[in-house]
Formats: C-alpha cells, sequence, structure tokens
C-alpha cells in the first residue's frame, strides 16, 4: 500500500467519523414530528389545538399561529422542534 492509499483510507475514516458524529449531534438537538392537527369548534375559540395522540398546545386566538392552525385543522403537518442557543423573536415561518 502506497502512501497516498493510507492517507485516502485515513481522510475516508475521518469524514466518516465526522459525519456520524453531527448526526448524532442533530439526533440530540432536533426532532420532527407528522401530527394531526384537530380542534372542537368551542376549543378553537378559546385557542386550544390537538397535535397527534400526544400533544395539546394553547395559542393565543387571532395570532399568525393560531390562523396557520386553524387553517391546518384536520390536515397533518410536520412540526420540527430544536434547540435555538441565540435569543430571537418568535415567528412563523411560511
Amino acid at each position: 500500500m502506497t502512501v497516498r492509499h493510507v492517507m485516502a483510507a485515513w481522510l475516508t475514516l475521518a469524514l466518516i467519523l465526522v459525519g456520524l458524529s453531527v448526526g448524532r449531534a442533530s439526533d440530540r438537538d432536533e426532532t420532527t414530528v407528522t401530527v394531526q392537527v384537530s380542534s372542537a369548534d368551542h376549543e378553537l375559540q378559546e385557542g386550544y389545538f390537538t397535535l397527534g395522540d400526544s400533544v395539546t398546545v394553547m395559542v393565543k386566538p387571532g395570532s399568525d399561529v393560531h390562523r396557520f392552525l386553524t387553517r391546518q385543522r384536520g390536515r397533518k403537518v410536520k412540526i420540527a422542534l430544536s434547540e435555538v442557543t441565540t435569543q430571537e423573536l418568535s415567528r412563523l415561518d411560511r
């Protein structure tokens, strides 16, 4: 085996290890779930929404999040939760 092959093997191993560590960090700091949004009419007025089988959220009626969840009632949505390391204002990305 030549020096070039040995260096290529080490570089490949290093890239694989870096890729695995990035993937593991991503697993710990972020999760994505696909849930069905539901809310009875009286719950909707109060801002309560059920997301799938295990999550219930309460949002301020009239807010951007409330309007979004109202439009999505009966549909499935994908929700991504991740840690934010810097302070920023809340926002709804579309």
